[in-house]
């Protein structure tokens, strides 16, 4: 693969492991309800793309590494000391991770590929361990652009497509939702943040009266979901 998908992407060396406090707090929120109060982990990334998780993990102390099929960013994120690879074969075969997290990735897997892929993800977790996915929520007509906007998303999925997917090879959806609650926003705008969120659930009560659609829906752009081993 060239570098034709991260100049499509904006994806600059320069930038590579770079994030923002947003980012900060996106990245911090769904950590810690994927692995709540845990310290020091063992991270594998699936698709790292320009590293901003990858940065913001590394800035937190715990330990990463990454798969990226495209050699370009492989290259940068070596130079970054971190251990990169193009394919998950070349992941060592002890090797075990407390969360194995892929942002924006499982859209690029075939649908008949995918529950081979998760298992073999599955099996790189630590007792105990997490996976960590967010995918354009095709559930959602707002997830619509983010989904059809590039030509190499090859699956549409959603929480209801994820539970059906780890039910028939033994993980179990335990959460799921991007947007983070408005409580967890700085002081400052908390405010605007809590007026916002009963906005949305106005806008979406009279999207299911309007459109009997089930209770319970998520209408939010992207899905992210927590997965782990069943009992």
């Amino acid at each position: 693969m060239d570098d034709t998908y991260a100049r499509w992407k904006s994806w600059d060396a320069e930038a590579f492991g770079l994030w923002s406090f947003s980012d900060a707090r996106y990245f911090g929120w769904h950590l810690e309800r994927a692995l709540p109060g845990r310290q020091a982990l063992e991270v594998l990334e699936v698709g790292f793309g320009n590293g901003r998780f990858l940065g913001w993990l590394q800035s937190r102390g715990h330990r990463v590494s990454g798969i990226e099929a495209n050699p370009l960013l492989v290259q940068r994120a070596r130079d970054a000391g971190i251990t990169a690879q193009e394919r998950l074969d070349q992941v060592g075969s002890g090797a075990r991770f407390d969360l194995v997290a892929g942002f924006d990735v499982l859209e690029h897997v075939p649908v008949s590929e995918l529950p081979g892929f998760l298992q073999q993800l599955a099996a790189l977790l630590r007792p105990g361990g997490r996976m960590l996915f967010r995918f354009p929520n095709a559930e959602s007509p707002f997830g619509l652009r983010s989904q059809h906007g590039d030509i190499t998303h090859v699956s549409a999925l959603g929480a209801s497509t994820m539970r059906q997917v780890c039910t028939a090879i033994g993980l179990q959806l335990e959460h799921s939702g991007d947007l983070l609650p408005w409580h967890a926003q700085p002081g400052s705008r908390r405010v605007g943040a809590l007026f916002a969120h009963l906005s949305r659930l106005a806008f979406e009560w009279r999207m299911r009266k309007s459109y009997g659609l089930e209770r319970g829906i998520d209408l939010a752009p992207n899905q992210t979901v927590v997965l782990r081993a069943a009992d």
